[in-house]
C-alpha cells in the first residue's frame, strides 16, 4: 500500500488548482484560506503510557486579516490574523507500546480559534507563531474501549506551532509547519492522562479577498481602565476514577488588575475552592481525587499572573501558592488558566481550569463581576 502522506500531498496540489480560480489579489491585507497537510513525528502521554505509530491528517484554516480593520490591541501585539481552523487526524496507527490494540484512539476532529504572530522576516520568507485553542472530539476513550490515555470523547484542544511561509505570487503562499497538539478533558472524566501529537506539515494558502488600501486607524476612541477589581464564581466537577459520575466544586476568586497595555493586564488575587465532597479514606475509590484530594471543605490560595486582552475577550493565566490546603498529597502550589468575555462594563462570562503541576483538577464555568 502506498504511503498515505503521498495522497495528501496530491490533495494539496489539487486544492491549489481549485482555489486558483478565485478572484483575489495580494495577501498583504487579504483574508486567506489555507490547507495544511500533516504527518506526526512523535506522540506521547503522561504516566508512562509510551506510544508508537504515525498519525496523518491536516487543517483547513480561515485567516481573518486584522490589518483590514485594525484594533489597538491587534496593532500593539502585531497580530497578522485571527484564525478559525478545523483539524483532523487519522489515529488508526497510534497504539500504546505496552498493550497495543487496533483502533485504540480513534480519529480526532477539532474546531479551534487561533492567532498568527509574525516573528522574523528574511527577504520574502516569514517565520510565524500560531497558537490555538478549541474543542476536540476523540473517536475512542476509556468508556468505549478502556483506553487509559483519553478519558472522554469530548476534550479541550491546545495547539502551539511554528510556520515558515514563502509567497509564490501575489495570491499564493507555501508554508512548512511544525506544531504540538495537546488534548484532554480537564478532569471531567478520569483517567485523563491526555495525548500530545507533534506534527510536521506543508501548507498552501490563497487570498480570498481583494487587497485594499487601509487607512491609518484611529485608536483615540478605544479606552480601557488602568485599575480594576474582579469577583468571580464558577461551578464544575472532577470525574470519579473509571466512572461516569463526578464530584462537584465551587470556585471563588477576588483580585486586583493593573492594565499595562491595551492587550495586557497583570493581576493578583485569592482563589477559594469549596468541596461538595471531601476525601474519605473509608470511601477511597469513590472520593479519591489524586492531587486534588482534600480532607477539608475549603482550600485557599493566592495567585499572580497576566491577562491577555483581545477586545472584550481575555485569556487568563496565574500561578499560585496555597495558604490553606489540607491535602492527601504534599501539594503546595497550583496553576489556573481560563477565558473571560465581557458582556458589559461590569459583568463577564468565565471558564477556568485549576491545575496541580501538570494534572488538571477541574474546569469551572460561571460569571465574573468587574469594576
Amino acid at each position: 500500500m502506498s504511503n498515505p502522506f503521498s495522497y495528501i500531498l496530491r490533495l494539496l496540489v489539487v486544492f491549489g488548482m481549485l482555489i486558483s480560480v478565485l478572484d483575489a489579489n495580494s495577501q498583504q491585507n487579504a483574508h486567506t484560506l489555507e490547507l495544511n497537510l500533516q504527518r506526526s513525528i512523535s506522540s506521547f502521554s503522561a504516566n508512562q503510557n509510551k506510544l508508537q505509530g504515525i498519525a496523518y491528517g491536516g487543517e483547513l484554516i480561515f485567516h481573518y486579516n486584522t490589518n483590514r480593520t485594525a484594533k489597538r490591541w491587534s496593532s500593539d501585539l502585531g497580530i497578522k490574523s485571527i484564525d478559525v481552523m478545523f483539524n483532523y487526524k487519522r489515529m488508526a496507527d497510534i497504539t500504546r507500546i505496552a498493550a497495543p490494540q487496533n483502533g485504540e484512539f480513534g480519529d480526532s476532529y477539532a474546531l479551534a480559534g487561533g492567532l498568527t504572530f509574525p516573528l522574523i522576516k528574511v527577504s520574502k520568507a516569514e517565520l510565524e507563531f500560531t497558537p490555538a485553542f478549541g474543542l476536540l472530539y476523540a473517536g475512542e476513550s476509556w468508556f468505549s474501549n478502556q483506553n487509559p490515555v483519553v478519558g472522554s470523547k469530548l476534550n479541550f484542544g491546545l495547539k502551539a506551532g511554528l510556520k515558515l511561509s514563502v509567497p509564490v505570487n501575489e495570491n499564493t503562499e507555501l508554508s512548512a509547519n511544525l506544531d504540538v497538539l495537546h488534548y484532554s478533558n480537564g478532569g471531567t472524566r478520569v483517567p485523563n492522562n491526555g495525548l500530545n501529537v507533534v506534527s510536521v506539515g506543508f501548507g498552501l494558502a490563497r487570498a480570498l479577498t481583494k487587497n485594499k488600501e487601509v487607512e491609518k486607524p484611529d485608536f483615540e476612541k478605544e479606552t480601557y481602565q488602568k485599575h480594576s477589581f474582579d469577583l468571580g464564581i464558577n461551578v464544575g466537577r472532577r470525574g470519579v476514577y473509571q466512572d461516569k459520575g463526578g464530584l462537584y466544586r465551587t470556585g471563588l476568586y477576588g483580585g486586583y488588575n493593573y492594565r499595562v497595555a491595551s492587550y495586557l493586564a497583570l493581576g493578583t488575587g485569592l482563589d477559594a475552592v469549596y468541596y461538595h465532597t471531601v476525601y474519605d479514606p473509608d470511601r477511597n475509590l469513590e472520593t479519591y481525587q489524586s492531587k486534588a484530594s482534600s480532607f477539608d471543605r475549603w482550600r485557599l490560595g493566592i495567585a499572580i499572573g497576566p491577562d491577555l486582552w483581545m477586545g472584550n475577550l481575555a485569556f487568563m493565566a496565574k500561578y499560585g501558592y496555597y495558604l490553606h490546603y489540607n491535602s492527601l498529597l504534599p501539594v503546595k502550589t497550583y496553576w489556573t488558566a481560563g477565558v473571560k468575555y465581557k458582556l458589559n462594563n461590569w459583568l463577564a462570562l468565565q471558564s477556568k481550569v485549576y491545575i496541580h503541576q501538570t494534572e488538571a483538577d477541574y474546569v469551572g464555568f460561571g460569571i465574573m463581576f468587574t469594576k
